[in-house]
């Protein structure tokens, strides 16, 4: 789990399911984009593709040109839930 500030970040089901056969630079490029998410909810600002105001819950995603990272974010919880990470790398 990834913290920042009150913010907190986890993987859903878990890490080694989320992450698991990645390189560790693809790891460290998806630590960079969670930390990046995490510092935007800090600052109640949002973050990735996707965003819809009258469906907030739904599944976004952010990327890179190596790596898309599909996350929800839950503002009541002070949660960011990652559940896919896709690796071009």
């Amino acid at each position: 789990m990834t913290e920042q500030g009150e913010w907190r970040c986890e993987f859903v089901p878990d890490e080694a399911y989320v992450l698991g056969g990645l390189s560790p630079l693809g790891r460290a490029e998806v630590d960079r984009i969670v930390r990046g998410i995490l510092d935007l909810a800090e600052l109640r600002l949002e973050a990735g593709n996707d965003y819809d105001e009258q469906n907030p819950r739904r599944l976004r995603s952010i990327s890179t040109d190596k790596v898309i990272v599909w996350y929800q974010k839950f503002d009541y919880r002070k949660r960011i839930y990652i559940s896919q990470v896709t690796w071009f790398g």
